[in-house]
C-alpha cells in the first residue's frame, strides 16, 4: 500500500462512528488520512487467539507501521459496550459492562513512548480515565482535547504546520 508523504491516522476504539466524523472533517480540509481499521480482526477473540497468533503479530504490526509513518495522529476511546463481530451494532447477548479496550489503551502507550504527535480525546465515561491523562501529561507530543472535533481540527493545523515532504 502507497501511503501519502504525510498523513493522520486514526486509531483508538474500535466501535462507533468516529472514525467516519474525523474522516469528513480531514477530507473537507483536504488532510490525507489512514484508518488502519482491517476486517481481518473480525473474529478473533480471547477464546482462539492462541491459534491464530500468527495473523495477530501480522495485524500489529501492520498497525505500528501505520503509527510510525503517520505525521500525526488523531486517538479516540470511548467506553462502549459489546459490539457485535460481523455488524457494528449492539450486541443483544451483551451484558451492559463496558469493554476496557486494552488494544486501544495499549496503542496509546505505544504513541506515547514513540513520541509521535497525538491529539487525544478520551470520552468522560472511559473508566481509568484519569490515569490515562496522567501517564500523558509529561509528554508535549501528546496533546489533550476536549472533543472530537477539536483533535481533528489540531490535527489538520499540524499538518498544514509542517514543512513539505521532498
Amino acid at each position: 500500500m502507497t501511503r501519502p508523504k504525510r498523513f493522520v491516522s486514526l486509531y483508538g476504539s474500535q466501535s462507533g462512528d468516529w472514525r467516519e466524523v474525523c474522516k469528513t472533517r480531514l477530507d473537507a480540509a483536504g488532510v490525507a488520512w489512514k484508518d488502519p481499521t482491517d476486517p481481518r480482526w473480525q473474529g478473533i477473540t480471547h477464546e482462539n487467539g492462541d491459534a491464530m497468533q500468527k495473523l495477530i503479530d501480522e495485524l500489529v504490526a501492520d498497525q505500528h507501521q501505520g503509527l510510525l509513518d503517520a505525521t500525526c495522529v488523531v486517538y479516540h476511546l470511548a467506553a462502549r459496550v459489546e459490539y457485535s463481530n460481523t455488524r457494528n451494532i449492539p450486541n443483544p447477548d451483551d451484558t451492559g459492562s463496558q469493554v476496557v479496550a486494552l488494544a486501544a489503551r495499549c496503542e496509546l502507550g505505544f504513541l506515547t513512548g514513540r513520541g509521535i504527535p497525538t491529539f487525544v480525546h478520551i470520552e468522560p465515561d472511559v473508566v481509568g480515565r484519569n490515569y490515562l491523562w496522567a501517564q500523558m501529561k509529561p509528554y508535549p507530543h501528546m496533546v489533550r482535547c476536549d472533543n472530537l472535533a477539536e483533535a481533528a481540527q489540531k490535527a489538520v493545523l499540524y499538518i498544514r504546520a509542517q514543512p513539505d515532504p521532498q
